[in-house]
Formats: structure tokens, sequence, C-alpha cells
């Protein structure tokens, strides 16, 4: 007896096929069914499963992006029902392949930041400046140490900080000594060590000369 494969819910009386049941019919049934709408004729080998022919009616894909997808393949083949559906109704399954859409090639454009290794060579690097020190974080006799070995200018910048900060006697009190200590480097630095040893022997009073007896 002919064969045909249900594609639309078909019953009646006494039967009642879903679409992908593959049924026994009478010649004049499958001639009648096998439309191409309601039903197609079916092969027979393999045991319900057959492959959709050119022409005949095919599941629609659609991808993640509400595309349609290209059906290259579609196979549909009787199955038992799941659990807790044993309604007596034939249950099928498609197998179906398809054409996956290419993904978009990489952008391989160079970054806008992108630089050649000439312009790497010409870039001056870049100078980090070592923090600040900060009197409250260390104790008076470190606070004196660091005191003793700069200028004037940073001097006074640590010790207003200490004033505004703890402003601790043993600092405090050293403030006259630790900026005429910090003035004589100065000199130092400016004019070598006979400036800065004029400077000392003068009492600190830059530009006054130095009277002896003899």
């Amino acid at each position: 007896m002919p064969r045909i494969r249900v594609l639309e819910a078909i019953a009646g009386a006494d039967f009642s096929w879903a679409p992908g049941d593959v049924v026994e019919v009478s010649e004049e049934a499958a001639a009648a069914w096998a439309d191409g709408h309601r039903a197609v004729l079916a092969d027979d080998v393999g045991g319900g499963r057959a492959q959709v022919a050119d022409g005949e009616r095919i599941p629609r894909i659609i991808g993640e992006d509400g595309q349609e997808l290209e059906v290259l393949d579609a196979v549909v083949e009787a199955c038992d029902p799941p659990d807790g559906e044993d309604d007596g109704l034939s249950w099928s399954r498609w197998s179906v392949t398809v054409r996956l859409p290419v993904p978009p090639a990489p952008d391989l454009a160079e970054p806008a930041d992108s630089a050649e290794p000439g312009d790497i060579d010409d870039q001056e690097p870049e100078v980090v400046e070592p923090p600040l020190f900060d009197p409250s974080e260390h104790s008076n006799r470190e606070v004196l140490a660091y005191l003793d070995g700069v200028g004037e200018q940073e001097a006074l910048r640590v010790l207003d900080a200490e004033a505004a900060g703890q402003n601790r006697a043993g600092i405090s009190k050293a403030r006259e000594q630790v900026l005429e200590a910090a003035r004589v480097r100065d000199a130092a630095a400016g004019g070598g060590r006979e400036a800065a040893a004029d400077y000392a022997r003068g009492g600190g009073r830059a530009g006054v000369p130095e009277t002896r007896d003899w």
C-alpha cells in the first residue's frame, strides 16, 4: 500500500494525523490526500523516515537576529511521544540542516593611536615626579633629617606643612636654625664652597662683606 507523509493536521471520525506522520492508505486515499498541501507521497524505505523533496513544504528556521536561515536539508521521522503526552496520536520530529550566516570579518584597520617605531623613538620619556615629602607621615627625627639636606624653599614648604598639621615643638623650635642651614646650602649650590663659607662667616647676611681685625 502507498504511504503518505502528512503536512497539515488531518482528522476524521476514526483517525487523526499530525504534520510529519507517515501513514499507509489505499491508493485512492493516497491520490486524494497527496496533493502537495495536505500530504505528499512518502518513501517507505527507512521505517517512516523521508527526506523532503524539492518543491515540498519544509520548516522555516529563524535565526537569533530574526532573519530566516537557508534550509539545506530537512528530514521528518516518526518518534515516540514525550513523557505524559501519550494521547494515541502519532508523533514525528524534523531534522533540519541550515546554512549559518557568515560572521563579518574583523576590522583589521590600525588603531588610531598606533605609532610607527620611529615615532616612538622620537618621543621624550615621561618624567614621573616623586611625591612631596609629607612631615605628618614621619617622626620628628625623620623630618629634621630630611630638612638637613634640602634648600630654603623646600624647607619652608615642609615647615609650613608641619605648622599647619601636627606643629610639633621639637620641629617648630628648630625652624630658624633649619632655614639658616638651608640658606647656606643654597648659597653653596649657587656660588660654590667659598661662597657658602663667606655666607656662614657673615652670619647668613648675604651681600654684607666680612670685617676682620688683623
